[in-house]
């Protein structure tokens, strides 16, 4: 097996579905999912997350992709929401808190939630999980490194109930 099989293999289930598709996904024929999901509208780029059973009613809006929230405005209960520009040539990211624009702190590890987009249509594809997550920093490690411009990973941070 190679190592992007093993890389697969030893991260399945790591991951949420992520459906894409036109429309609020109440509406959408795609949005059916477990719950935890995400969904991006394509015509506003606007990402929801799947609460409950009921693929008709049971989406929340999160945030605009690419919207960065400040410390001054962020509320400790919602989640906390940052684009990350990935460097080329690397093939595993540590990132602080602080240095997304966090100025949270966390009695214990949040939840950790990546999902990967690109600017223009890639002819590469990544597979990737985060990991080593700490109550200051988490991991980001991709199945080959990075080889163009354009790699976004957009990053929810969510305080666990204590």
């Amino acid at each position: 097996m190679g190592a992007f099989e093993s890389f697969v293999n030893a991260n399945l289930g790591i991951r949420k579905p992520l459906i894409i598709d036109s429309g609020v996904p109440t509406e959408s024929s795609k949005a059916a999912g477990v719950i935890g999901s995400h969904y991006i509208d394509t015509d506003t780029n606007f990402l929801y997350e799947k609460t409950g059973e009921n693929n008709q009613q049971d989406w929340v809006f999160l945030r605009k992709l690419g919207e960065v929230v400040s410390q001054d405005s962020q509320d400790p209960t919602r989640p906390f929401s940052a684009s990350f520009l990935i460097p080329t040539g690397v093939s595993n990211v540590k990132l602080n808190y602080k240095d997304l624009g966090n100025n949270l702190e966390y009695e214990y590890p949040p939840q950790v939630i990546v999902s990967m987009r690109t600017e223009e249509q890639s002819e590469y594809f990544y597979a990737y999980s985060s990991h080593n997550v700490t109550d200051k920093d988490f991991q980001i490690s991709f199945s080959d490194d990075i080889v163009e411009t354009g790699n976004y990973m957009e990053i929810l941070i969510n305080k666990r109930p204590v």
